[in-house]
């Protein structure tokens, strides 16, 4: 009888591990694509919302909720999805999921009305995805190899914001419709699908709850989706309906209630989403912080750059940039993605995180105070986008990687199912005191906002950075993101 040695995770039951020349990194990259998939897709749509508002006779309003349905239909499955991941099997979720955002994506090139779009976009907004991996990854990749993965993961991400804003501007120099930008977010989730279904393995899920009755909370996963929707309801609307308004102050401030019901419902569930000891733990909280602040400032980052770059020189600032080439100002971001994906796991694998990653805050808070006095400039824009693209791969991979490995055993996609929704109600922020910002000045007889509106939003991408700092360095010192292998004869 032949023996062979394969790595397992005593801290998982004896999981199978992957080895990574051949399976575990196919599946990474099968797992970077998606997320790459995930960011061409709705990137590239954004310079299209104007002609599809105009066929579509949309109000403003409604072209706002167009925008918004995603990131709260985001706000509502994913953690739904993620805890059926944990009971059923995370593969199995997440090939649904990929399925009903291409029926999406169909839906919204098809749209005839206001109504059917918002279904199609709310379809194109199931976001469980980011959260299913990591289910996966902690059952099936060694902690050095899931390091890489998340990695690798992270370079997918960077490049997918330049491409999704690249693809969206050559779309409008070659005359394509909206209709035409969804058809091909449509094929773009089909490849992605396929590559799912060859080289994306599964979970343990299923297998450690089979002696076990699986039972969904649907009461504390529905009081956490309706908060975090009314939160980001009343923040992205709060620039139409008024920062003090009565709407915007009950949809605010009912869904910050709601959360704290949600966490008191946590506490005395026999079968939490989540630990909320662990949750609010100085494990866990310093990096759902640090997902806030960078989806704040990822939001203002991408508005204020392109708002600024395709401004026309006539009104005294901007640069007079075409989309496609105001797009590409962010390839340096992408190529910090992908040099930075591939070192920083490297360096976690001998360090603890918490220096690296106050670092990385640290390098974020310094790249948008450059901004602030050089974002007039093209050269100085472009070394902003590159330095902010390597902290923000660096703050990604590490809060990432801090999460899958404070999970535990069993709730690895429910962990991590907060930090899409933190991320996602930091980008509600971002784009509602952008509109607000922006707009400072802006009358119907003025439309272009003044150059000192752009200066104010790089002081709250500033903000932002204090708050990355701040929680970067609540981290505990004891976190350790490496775990002890043994051997198994098997």
């Amino acid at each position: 009888m032949t023996s062979t040695h394969t790595q397992v995770r005593p801290a998982h039951g004896g999981a199978r591990v992957l080895d990574w020349k051949f399976a575990g990194m196919l599946m990474g990259i099968t797992f970077s694509g998606l997320q790459m998939l995930n960011e061409v897709g709705v990137l590239m749509a954004i310079p299209l919302y104007r002609s599809m508002s105009m066929e579509l006779g949309l109000t403003p309003t409604q072209v706002s909720w167009a925008l918004v349905a995603t990131l709260l239909m985001g706000a509502i499955s994913i953690s739904v999805l993620s805890r059926a991941g944990d009971l059923f099997g995370h593969r199995r979720v997440l090939v649904i999921s990929v399925v009903a955002i291409a029926v999406g994506y169909v839906i919204s090139a098809l749209a005839t009305n206001f109504e059917t779009l918002m279904i199609g976009r709310a379809l194109t907004g199931i976001t469980a995805g980011q959260a299913l991996v990591i289910g996966i990854m902690n059952d099936r990749l060694s902690p050095e190899n899931r390091r890489k993965t998340i990695g690798i993961i992270a370079g997918g991400q960077a490049i997918g914001v330049t491409l999704g804003f690249v693809l969206g501007g050559v779309m409008i120099q070659l005359g394509a419709t909206w209709r035409d930008s969804f058809w091909l977010g449509a094929g773009l989730t089909v490849l992605s699908l396929i590559g799912l279904l060859l080289w994306g393995s599964d979970s343990d899920a299923v297998l450690r709850r089979r002696n076990s009755v699986q039972r969904l909370d649907l009461v504390s996963t529905s009081i956490l989706g309706l908060s975090l929707t009314a939160v980001c309801i009343g923040i992205s609307q709060s620039t139409l309906w008024g920062f003090l308004s009565a709407p915007t102050l009950l949809f605010t401030i009912g869904g910050i209630i709601g959360l704290g019901i949600w966490l008191a419902w946590e506490r005395k569930s026999a079968d939490p989403l989540i630990d909320v000891s662990l949750l609010l733990s100085r494990r866990l909280l310093p990096a759902y912080a640090v997902f806030l602040a960078m989806g704040l400032s990822g939001m203002m980052i991408f508005n204020v750059v392109l708002g600024y770059a395709q401004t026309p020189t006539v009104v005294g600032y901007g640069f007079g940039m075409t989309p496609l080439v105001a797009g590409l100002l962010f390839l340096p971001e992408t190529i910090a993605g992908i040099v930075v994906g591939q070192w920083i796991p490297k360096l976690l694998g001998r360090s603890r995180p918490r220096a690296p990653f106050i670092g990385g805050a640290v390098l974020l808070l310094v790249t948008f105070v450059w901004m602030y006095f050089m974002h007039t400039e093209v050269w100085g824009v472009v070394i902003g986008i590159f330095a902010y693209g390597v902290a923000y791969t660096m703050l990604l991979t590490i809060a990432v990687s801090v999460i899958a490995a404070a999970a535990p055993v069993g709730k690895g996609a429910s962990a991590a199912s907060i930090y899409p929704a933190v991320a996602g109600t930091g980008a509600a922020i971002g784009a509602a005191v952008f509109g607000a910002v922006i707009g400072i000045g802006v009358t119907p007889e003025n439309p272009v906002p003044a150059a000192g509106n752009y200066a104010i939003g790089w002081l709250f991408t500033i903000l932002a950075g204090v708050i990355a700092i701040l929680a970067t360095a609540s981290l505990s010192k004891h976190v350790e993101l490496t775990e002890r292998i043994e051997l198994t004869e098997v």
